[in-house]
């Protein structure tokens, strides 16, 4: 708690970014929200990032628009 009380008082000053997989850390201090994920090359078997949907927070977990989003957001996917 005292991190994220820490960040709420510097996110006037400076543009934070934290990299989490922990949903409810997310939600509490988190103004826009992005959600990555990677694409399989089925012939190479390589892995290409994608951006899958990029919005406020509240957006996100509330109204997400990519199917992918609410499927992690609700732990059906990843």
């Amino acid at each position: 708690m005292r991190i994220e009380d820490l960040m709420s008082e510097l996110r006037d000053l400076y543009t934070i970014v934290i990299v989490t997989q922990n949903m409810q850390q997310t939600a509490r201090v988190a103004d826009r929200t992005a959600f990555f994920t990677a694409t399989v090359d089925e012939t190479t078997g390589d892995r290409t990032g994608e951006l899958v949907e990029f919005d406020l927070t509240i957006t996100i977990f509330e109204s997400p628009s990519d199917p992918r989003t609410e499927a992690y957001i609700t732990g059906r996917f990843g």
